[in-house]
């Protein structure tokens, strides 16, 4: 989306203005720009090119900040791999913000101009990480089944981070934690479902909910700006229930909450907390082990049982004693596995390269406290319920309540005595519902020791923990654990399954893996449908690293039972592991079918694989990934409800409530699952799939009764339209509905009331698990809402079902997935989208949420209160409230304020972006370019190359550090490309700064081929674009049929369908389905003029409707080398165009989509009567080149032939040439605060009969106007000297010698459809041709230049005779150059350093050579590359040679021109010519010697078609010209050197000369009034016969090129 929104500042007037006045402006790839380089003022009013905005995923907040890049080569393994997280630029971060006077409003523009002006960006105080979607957010990329870690994510991920133009929305591949799975879908092993990111630890160091106020309360957008850092959120003053928390009601105040454990949070986290009471964790350490020293040493109860554990010991109630044991093993286990844990987190913080024991850890078989009597079958002596169906298995084991003989005050045995913590819990000890007395559950046990051990401490808080000499460690507690159970089991002639499944766990925890396979096996001979010893049996292999294994028994488990969901996700993980999603996604399938309730609500599984809700998910933790532990929290609650046998009699609460056969308790699970398989079809470049996978999630979690998304949307949307027509019946608007972030917050209330609990979820456990459900299901809506986003033009009909604002859906979606869960990223991607929205919210909206957000909102020009760009600067601010050191957001709130010409803040928001993440390499391409615009080129060089360093294959960082080099000829290492025989780049730079001939590197080299590579790759993906779209029958019928209605002919229909087919599945498909329909638009206004004006009949509308592009048709990318580089890059005449064709096209699509194109093609206009009405579309009526040359032409038009119209894009700067403008053109139009609609619409009202384009592909262009097609014919010349390659640009103004016939497309009629289907019009793969447009050929030079009329020295040269000339130049040679010699020849060249090229260089140290009295002036333009270029002359010619290469500053615009007369022959760049530059030297009388290099290249011959028309016609001219304008380097050099040797100065003559430069000089300087190229009255009546002849060609439906 290479677009640029039209938001200038009003400039101040006076001396500023006045000062501006003729300063020499700098052409950049956007447009021209003040010098800046000889301390003139540069113009505020010029805009800065838009950036592009960073989309987010879910990339955790916390680990957000990171200063390496893991290699895309880095091995993957279960074991997380943690990122390194410190930048060091962070420790730099101020954490207190100075104090300023500057206040919002008009005060925040003052404190830009006074230069003391920082945006301030939320504190230190970490905020914890919010969950976001699974998505790369992004627009549709290549799909790769390739995994990378990226962007400091600590996740692999299969996307990339994708890079687009700067002004289009682009995404960091940032990932965050969804459910037990990664971003890709991939389990993390043995991750238990309730797990999800860290902001739901009871540990957090504040609540949530004030985090939440911070928000919305917190630091304000001009307190960011007024300070110098970071500020302090401050704790919220917002009730809770005012900001939308549907899990966080009982909490209103710290006080309610426990209070924190400094013990176990990190100094660090609790430093910059406010000193207030601080909430402390629910889950308090367990008493017996309170520290490492009772990890090592074991309380009494231990020894105990050591000392009395024999079997001759055991008392006469074994059942007893065998709860009592395994109860008492259980919590071994749970020891051993913290134990682990920490040794595993102390080793990682000391650098201990000691093996590690697997990542992974067996599911014990149930909870303690339970009935231990089961057997492998049920039998007569197994417990029955009621009805007399067996309690099967473990599920019976975790639910029977506790009997009193189980409770802590029964007796102990000699062997077991039972804690004293058992005995003495009570009351607020107890949890809620618990019975006194009850064994805590293994879940829970285990729950709170990595609760309260989940964070390192300090350094040295925790020491490695090592076995110790005592025999009484837990290793050695566990072996015994471990060999009483196997007695027991023994005992029971090894029927005692729970025992078996115990005993393997600790034997797999203490890495005897021989040991749990063996136990794990007896179980499955004995019974081998056992789906818990499968599973266990499936970890213990792959930690064996018996990959295939394990997962055979894992599948058979799944098969066995597809809801046992252990199985199913590690099964998962196992598969995304290696690389085989689609088979993962198989999995899931399988469960959903086997799973899911039919249409009639029956369930497909017999009773016996129904859910296992009631028992799975009790304790529903399966192996933990170690190194993500300190990262993880566990919530296993204990559940009330009684095991399931026959769900019709006795069916769980909520069973089938998610459509599938499992209890309403597992519906986050199977939302988990459903969402983790949305994530992997993303990932394999299935969309459509992924989003009915996320719909489907959405809808479990919403409760079925909602159908489909769409219903969820329209109860949304009707909830905020009642409430802002005070709930008065309203029909829905088709447009967004805009809310502050505060109003946002209560979408989940407002359709789920009373507290936006989300009724799919109603019977999932409170807690974490409920937390992350709902969490899990705000990922789901934040993914399908950046799928639609991606695809947004086709929203409508996929949701809605009629034309309607996609962005309104896609703006709901993100506002209940924001109230949902408050997450930065969303609020980032709610920016985005908010800023591109052209409508305001209601007053009534706007003023009852203004006491917040829209108070913090800055007054800048172009910021309406209530519009979009506004919310986006809430919803912004909202986000780095929540988040103070998210990149993403800084980096998007950057782009903005560099859309609004806020450049000095934007680059203040880049640098705090890069600040939270030194190797974000989006944000340091912003960087960069921001900096190069204010003229810091070596700043922009590093910041590229460290974005560069980030992200070698970051094509705009790379392209980018390429185009910031050339433009300081920093030529090191550049090396070159070898093409057309070596002609097209000559000379190679090596890193050593020697030279080469092309011809000695066939293959090309250095960082130059780099780019061309880059572009190459890109441009033939681009071939691929739409590759598919016709395969689709119904597409192919349909748009058929739109088209045969516009030439209603057989004939017609026969050829379209016949090429519809050939064209289908093959290359460049895409562009020409969008290009076929851009003709059929053009014709059907053709139509509808002549049914207005010839036929003089009137149809229905619909006779007029567009063709609409194929909905699966998305909208393209444009290469990362923009138009404007094309001109000094060594790039292909087939480069060169498919760049712009690439740049117009993705223009046609994006306009064609939006939301406000008509469903009719625009009426055309009356005939004209009597005159044309010719419009002038351009954002540079201002102190820019285009005004000095053009500013007489919209004022010299006969108005009996043509009526000019000038549309200005950007905010007056009052210079002489705007007023001149504005006072000259008939009729004048500010619009830079215009949308372009209302562009658009003005110019149909105005009946432009052609509309001209004068900036093309240059900054500040509205193309999107023309992509509309407000006219009937559309022309661009003057602005891009190039092609547009667009079809919504008809002709180009040009004359024979710039365009040469042999570089026009072969086929030049553009009338009908049946144009664009001729073979000749289908050549896109052909080498040479350039120009598709028709071109309307002038008689002498396209030239437009008005300098005899407006040039500042006009007026005093009309009197001068050529000696006073002489003179007056032999003078001011004195002055600028005092000490060079009278005979010296003063050779000059005043263009911008970046159109010098090694060759360039090289060619004029030889003409230096050959000339030893002379000099070559050049500019500092920029200043830095002044060295560079004295370097590499003292390298490649002699020291000598090199002195006499003289700079100068830059001058402003009159002096410039001035002086230009001391050079007695300026030589041109052959790559890229001097355009302005070349008629400002020829007026001076200077002769200008060119050469274009390139036949293709507009850009490469413009001064030849100057120099020939500023010569006098004739055969004195005829022969000036072929001495002037040359065809090859050779003759270029030759001639520079005679006409240098030819030039004499008489000794003490005053500048009196002869030699043929004079004769030249003579020439241009007394036929300067009478020349061509400066007759502008003359230029302006050819101009006319132009417009009258395609206009006549257009009503008579005639197509070809004009030659006047």
């Amino acid at each position: 989306m290479k677009r640029s929104r039209v938001r200038a500042l009003e400039s101040s007037t006076g001396s500023l203005t006045n000062s501006l006045e003729h300063s020499l402006r700098r052409k950049t790839p956007n447009g021209t720009i003040s010098a800046g380089y000889d301390a003139t003022p540069v113009d505020n009013a010029t805009r800065m090119p838009a950036h592009k905005h960073v989309l987010v995923s879910s990339l955790p907040e916390t680990s957000s900040i990171r200063s390496s890049r893991p290699s895309l080569k880095s091995e993957m393994s279960w074991q997380r791999h943690q990122v390194d997280s410190g930048v060091g630029d962070l420790d730099r971060l101020p954490n207190q913000l100075p104090q300023n006077s500057y206040g919002i409003g008009n005060g925040l523009v003052n404190a830009i101009a006074q230069g003391g002006f920082l945006w301030s960006g939320p504190s230190r105080t970490a905020y914890p990480s919010a969950m976001d979607s699974a998505l790369d957010q992004t627009i549709p990329i290549q799909h790769s089944p390739r995994y990378f870690v990226q962007n400091g994510s600590t996740v692999p991920t299969v996307l990339p981070a994708s890079y687009h133009a700067f002004s289009r929305p682009t995404a960091s591949a940032g990932t965050g934690l969804y459910g037990p799975y990664w971003p890709d879908g991939a389990f993390a092993p043995y991750r238990p479902a309730p797990f999800r990111d860290p902001k739901y630890y009871p540990s957090l160091a504040y609540d949530r909910a004030h985090s939440t106020n911070e928000a919305t309360n917190g630091q304000s957008f001009s307190s960011r700006m007024h300070g110098s850092g970071f500020p302090t959120p401050h704790l919220g003053q917002y009730d809770q229930s005012q900001l939308g928390y549907p899990y966080m009601q009982n909490y209103n105040n710290a006080t309610q909450m426990p209070r924190l454990d400094p013990l176990y949070s990190s100094d660090n986290d609790l430093r910059n907390f406010p000193s207030q009471q601080i909430p402390r964790p629910k889950h308090q350490t367990p008493d017996y082990v309170t520290s490492l020293h009772d990890l090592e040493h074991p309380r009494n109860e231990y020894r105990e049982f050591y000392d009395h554990r024999q079997p001759s010991n055991l008392g006469p109630n074994s059942a007893e004693f065998r709860e009592k044991t395994f109860a008492w093993a259980h919590r071994v286990y749970v020891d051993l596995l913290s134990t682990i844990h920490q040794s595993r987190r102390v080793q990682k913080q000391d650098g201990s390269r000691h093996p590690l024991k697997p990542n992974i850890f067996p599911k014990p078989p149930r909870q303690p406290g339970s009935d231990f009597s089961t057997y492998l079958k049920p039998s007569k002596s197994s417990p029955r319920k009621h009805d007399g169906s067996f309690l099967l298995g473990p599920a019976s084991l975790a639910l029977r309540p506790s009997r009193p003989s189980e409770s802590s005050s029964r007796p102990s045995s000699a062997i077991y005595s039972p804690s004293n913590r058992y005995q003495s819990l009570s009351g607020a000890d107890r949890r809620a519902g618990q019975p006194s007395g009850h064994l805590q559950s293994f879940s829970d046990h285990y729950a709170e020791r990595y609760r309260t051990n989940r964070r390192p401490s300090a350094p040295g808080l925790l020491p490695t923990v090592r076995p110790s000499n005592d025999p009484l460690t837990i290793e050695t507690t566990a072996k015994a654990a471990l060999d009483t159970l196997d007695q027991l089991c023994q005992q029971r002639n090894w029927e005692w399954v729970d025992g078996m499944l115990l005993g393997g766990c600790l034997a797999y925890g203490l890495a005897n893996y021989k040991k749990a396979m063996g136990l794990y096996q007896n179980i499955l001979e004995k019974d081998s449908d056992n789906v818990e010893a499968m599973s266990n049996l499936a970890a213990t292999l792959l930690a064996l690293n018996r990959q295939e294994e394990a997962m055979g028994y894992w599948l058979r488990a799944v098969k066995l039972r597809p809801s046992y969901f252990e199985a199913v996700e590690h099964l998962i993980g196992l598969l995304n592991f290696g690389n085989r999603s689609r088979e993962a996604i198989g999995v899931i399938q399988y469960v959903e079918d086997k799973l899911r309730v039919n249409k009639l609500g029956q369930f497909l599984l017999p009773h016996d694989q129904l859910s296992d809700g009631d028992s799975d998910a009790k304790s529903s933790w399966s192996i933990s990934t170690i190194e993500s532990s300190d990262k993880m929290a566990f919530d296993y609650e204990d559940r009330d409800d009684d095991t399931i046998f026959d769900r019709k009699e006795d069916p769980a609460p909520g069973f089938g409530s998610s459509g599938f056969a499992i209890a309403g308790s597992d519906n986050g699970r199977m939302l988990a699952l459903i969402h983790a398989k949305g994530n992997m079809l993303y990932s394999l470049g299935d969309n459509q799939a992924a989003a009915v996978a996320f719909e489907e999630a959405i809808l479990i979690a919403a409760g079925r009764p909602r159908r489909r998304v769409k219903g969820i949307v329209k109860s949304i949307l009707r909830a905020f339209t009642a409430d802002q027509h005070l709930g008065s019946k309203v029909e829905i608007s088709k447009d967004p509905i805009l809310l502050y972030p505060e109003k946002a917050l209560q979408t989940a209330k407002m359709i789920f009331p009373p507290h936006g609990t989300l009724p799919g979820l109603e019977f999932v456990t409170q807690g974490m698990s409920k937390k992350a459900a709902v969490s899990t299901a705000s990922n789901s809506l934040l993914s399908l809402a950046k799928i639609y986003q991606d695809s947004m033009p086709n929203v409508s009909s996929q949701m809605s079902g009629k034309t309607v604002s996609p962005v309104r859906d896609i703006l709901a979606l993100y506002y209940l997935s924001l109230s949902l869960q408050p997450s930065p990223s969303t609020a980032n991607n709610v920016g985005i989208l908010l800023a591109t929205v052209q409508q305001s919210a209601p007053v009534s909206h706007t003023q009852a949420q203004g006491s917040a957000s829209a108070r913090q909102v800055p007054d800048f020009v172009g910021v309406v209160p209530g519009s979009g760009i506004a919310l986006a600067f809430a919803y912004y601010n909202y986000g780095l409230n929540l988040d103070p050191k998210h990149a993403h957001l800084y980096t998007n709130l950057g782009s903005l304020l560099k859309d609004l010409g806020q450049l000095p803040l934007a680059v203040k928001m880049y640098d705090y972006a890069v600040q939270c993440d030194g190797n974000f390499d989006i944000a340091l391409a912003n960087l960069a370019n921001a900096v190069k615009d204010q003229g810091r080129v070596n700043d922009a060089i590093m910041y590229y190359r460290r974005a560069v360093h980030a992200n070698p294959d970051f094509a705009e960082a790379v392209c980018g550090l390429a185009t910031a080099l050339n433009t300081i000829c920093s030529w090191t290492g550049r090396g070159g490309i070898y093409a057309d025989g070596g002609e097209r780049d000559r000379w190679h730079v090596k890193e050593d700064n020697g030279l080469s001939k092309a011809i000695e590197s066939l293959n090309g080299s250095g960082w130059m081929k780099r780019v061309v590579e880059i572009v190459d790759k890109q441009l033939k993906d681009g071939a691929q674009w739409g590759r598919g779209t016709l395969s689709n029958a119904i597409v192919a019928e349909n748009l058929l049929q739109q088209l045969t209605v516009i030439e209603n002919s057989p004939d017609t229909r026969e050829q379209l369908q016949r090429s519809l087919c050939e064209w289908s599945g093959g290359r460049w498909e895409g562009s020409r389905v969008v290009r076929l329909i851009e003709r059929a638009n053009q014709r059907l206004t053709w139509h509808w003029y002549h049914d207005l004006y010839s036929r003089r009949k009137s149809y229905p509308l619909s006779r007029y409707y567009r063709p609409q592009i194929p909905a699966n048709l998305s909208t393209p990318n444009a290469p990362t080398l923009l138009p404007f580089y094309t001109f000094t890059n060594p790039l292909s005449h087939k480069q060169i165009r498919q760049i712009s064709a690439r740049n117009g096209l993705r223009i046609s699509v994006s306009t064609l989509r939006a939301s406000w194109i008509p469903q009719t093609v625009y009426p055309p206009p009356r005939p004209p009567k009597p005159s044309l009405h010719v419009g002038y579309v351009s954002s540079d009526f201002n102190n820019h080149p285009l005004a000095h040359l053009m500013q007489s032409v919209f004022g010299l038009h006969d108005d009996k032939s043509v009526t000019a119209y000038c549309y200005a894009t950007t905010a007056s700067d009052n210079s002489s040439h705007r007023r001149q403008i504005e006072r000259e053109a008939p009729h004048f139009y500010d619009a830079h605060t215009w949308s372009t609609e209302r562009l658009v619409d003005q110019i149909i009202k105005d009946g432009i009969h052609i509309l001209v384009n004068l900036n093309g592909y240059t900054r500040g262009a509205r193309n999107e106007v023309f992509a509309a097609r407000p006219a009937p014919i559309q022309m661009s010349f003057m602005g891009f000297a190039g092609s547009l390659g667009a079809e919504w640009c008809d002709y180009l103004l040009a004359d024979q010698h710039t365009i040469p016939a042999q570089t026009l497309s072969p086929w030049r009629r553009h009338v009908d459809l049946e144009d664009k289907l001729h073979p000749d019009a289908l050549a896109e793969d052909d080498e040479d041709w350039v120009y598709a447009e028709n071109v309307v050929f002038t008689k002498d030079t396209f030239f437009c230049c008005d300098h005899k009329q407006s040039a500042p020295d006009v007026e005093e040269e009309r009197t001068l005779t050529w000696q006073e000339e002489q003179e007056k130049r032999w003078k001011m040679r004195k002055e600028i150059f005092p000490r060079t010699s009278d005979d010296a020849v003063i050779l000059g060249n005043f263009n911008q350093l970046y159109k010098i090229d090694p060759t360039t260089l090289r060619l004029y140290l030889r003409i230096l050579a050959a000339l030893p009295n002379a000099i070559l002036w050049l500019l500092r333009f920029p200043d830095i590359g002044e060295q560079n270029i004295l370097m590499f002359a003292r390298q490649w010619a002699t020291q000598e040679v090199a002195d006499r290469i003289i700079f100068t500053d830059v001058a402003p615009k009159g002096q410039h021109i001035s002086r230009a007369r001391i050079v007695d022959l300026f030589l041109d760049t052959p790559e890229c010519n001097a355009h302005t530059t070349s008629a400002d030297v020829v007026w001076s009388g200077t002769p200008v010697l060119t050469w274009g290099r390139r036949t293709g290249k507009m850009c490469s011959r413009m001064a030849g078609s100057i120099v020939s028309s500023a010569l006098p016609s004739g055969k004195d001219g005829d022969l000036a010209r072929r001495e002037l304008v040359k065809k090859s380097e050779e003759a270029y050099e030759n001639e520079a050197i005679r006409l240098g040797q030819g030039l004499k100065y008489a000794s003490g003559g005053k500048g009196r000369a002869t030699g043929r430069l004079v004769e030249l000089r003579k020439m241009l300087w007394e036929g300067r009034w009478d020349s061509r190229l400066f007759d502008t009255k003359r230029w302006v009546r050819e101009v006319e016969r132009g417009y009258w002849a395609v206009w006549e060609k257009w009503v008579k439906g005639e197509g070809g090129d004009v030659y006047l």
